[in-house]
């Protein structure tokens, strides 16, 4: 039996090298160079091609590298094969410093000052400090709930949303459809760290910029697909956000011709918000290859039907 690395956009060698010194009488090949696909009981992939399923007749295991699953979804997996993710304490201490660092650079103007500067201008502006700064977290799982809590123990105000009701210290929290429209309205930042899913889809759209408070900032490190990339540069125009830092998007790398780059008030980072430990990572994979050889329960197993 043999496991088969199937990553797009990520370096495979090192992981296979690692890999082997944790499975030592486990065959780890590099896709598409692979002895035998009857043999491939287990992937380990990022961002694979469509219909990768069908070319391991008896595969028993995907393993997501990172910590979400949409990237597999583009095929169909059948309910005989189990999904999991990679859950890392690191990578959702990162997510929030990189959500901190956008928050902190919008609220004292950092970025609008280096545009001064270049100009030569000294224009003064109004700033926010942190105990007047409400900050809505949308998804309370494993990462966003880390975040929110975080933000509280700084002294922000902090609101949350996601599908079903949470109980965390400090956080106001909504759930459901009905109650989007109450914590996205008077809020200051805007963090979409939510899955996924049919229903988040598009959920960054023009019905939602319109009912955001006047002048609020969006932070989107969760996928590019829940962001309507035009209704965002018309909510701008119109001032209903004032600006937006961007870490993920529908096409990656972004296209050169892609109107984000010039919007003087959208930033743009490479999908580097938090980049999964390779080290925790081939652990975790690693031990699930373990479990499915002895039949045990996985880490991180997901849910196919809610996506996450």
């Amino acid at each position: 039996m043999s496991v088969v690395l199937l990553f797009n956009q990520k370096p495979t060698e090192e992981w296979q090298r690692n890999l082997q010194e944790l499975l030592p009488e486990t065959k780890v090949e590099i896709y598409p160079t692979i002895s035998n696909p009857n043999e491939v009981e287990f992937i380990a992939t990022w961002k694979p091609h469509e219909n990768y399923i069908t070319e391991f007749p008896n595969l028993k295991v995907v393993q997501s590298v990172g910590a979400g699953i949409d990237h597999l979804l583009h095929t169909k997996i059948p309910e005989s094969i189990k999904v999991t993710r990679i859950v890392d304490p690191a990578l959702k201490q990162e997510m929030f410093e990189h959500v901190l660092a956008c928050v902190m650079t919008s609220m004292k103007n950092l970025l609008t000052y280096y545009k001064d500067q270049l100009n030569k201008e000294w224009i003064p502006e109004n700033y926010q400090s942190i105990h007047e700064t409400t900050i809505t977290i949308l998804g309370l799982g494993e990462i966003g709930k880390l975040v929110a809590e975080q933000f509280v123990n700084l002294g922000f105000k902090v609101k949350g949303w996601s599908n079903s009701p949470k109980n965390i210290n400090g956080v106001t929290s909504f759930s459901g459809a009905e109650e989007l429209k109450s914590v996205i309205s008077d809020t200051n930042f805007i963090v979409n760290i939510l899955p996924l899913t049919e229903d988040t889809e598009g959920i960054l759209n023009k019905n939602f910029f319109d009912q955001c408070s006047v002048n609020t900032v969006l932070v989107n490190v969760g996928r590019g697909a829940h962001l309507i990339e035009e209704d965002l540069v018309e909510a701008i125009d119109k001032k209903q956000i004032k600006e937006a830092y961007l870490d993920v998007f529908r096409e990656e790398p972004l296209p050169e011709n892609h109107p984000f780059w010039v919007n003087e008030y959208i930033y743009v980072t490479p999908h580097i918000a938090s980049v999964t430990n390779a080290t925790t990572a081939l652990q975790q994979v690693a031990e699930n290859y373990r479990k499915m050889k002895n039949n045990d329960s996985l880490l991180n197993e997901v849910s196919l039907n809610k996506g996450y």
